[in-house]
């Protein structure tokens, strides 16, 4: 198995992510780099936290490769497992209301629906206009907190779906 789930926090909030994570495997080894192995038998799960540079936040990340067919790790069924619970964790606790723009041309936003971002890293990128969010350093594409309008007012099921003069 191989997966990424790709999320935008602070360095602050991966203390909150170890602390749980510490709950579902047996060990975490964190490197200069701040690149935390999150052990499980004999598998790992890769968690990155997210980058701060001046106004620029770069996304953070939690992977798994339980290797190719035929030469898995042999404790590959608790490590998917320990990554459903971690990503079930994110999704609970982080919003996916994202959405991404192009910085060359004209602005046109798309939904992000794919990446997450932490309750603190959406007070951040709001406190400062200038605040920009991204996948590395150099990316032509930044994400913004999508705009969720209150305009429509709440939604009225209606008595009926029948069409008039058709039943």
């Amino acid at each position: 198995m191989k997966a990424e789930l790709q999320f935008f926090a602070l360095p602050n909030d991966a203390e909150a992510t170890l602390i749980f994570a510490k709950t579902k495997v047996d060990n975490i080894e964190t490197n200069a780099e701040n690149i935390s192995h999150l052990i499980v038998g004999d598998c790992e799960l890769i968690y990155t936290a997210g980058e701060v540079q001046d106004d620029l936040l770069i996304v953070g990340s939690l992977a798994i490769n339980t290797g190719p067919v035929g030469d898995t790790c042999a404790d590959q069924e608790r490590a998917k497992a320990v990554y459903r619970d971690l990503r079930k964790w994110f999704k609970k606790n982080y919003s996916n209301k994202l959405n991404t723009y192009h910085l060359e041309g004209d602005r046109k936003d798309a939904a992000a629906r794919n990446h997450w971002i932490s309750p603190a890293a959406k007070v951040w990128k709001g406190e400062v206009s200038d605040r920009m969010m991204k996948l590395y350093d150099t990316s032509p594409v930044a994400f913004d907190v999508m705009i969720v309008s209150r305009q429509i007012g709440d939604l009225v099921p209606v008595e009926s779906n029948k069409v008039r003069g058709h039943g």
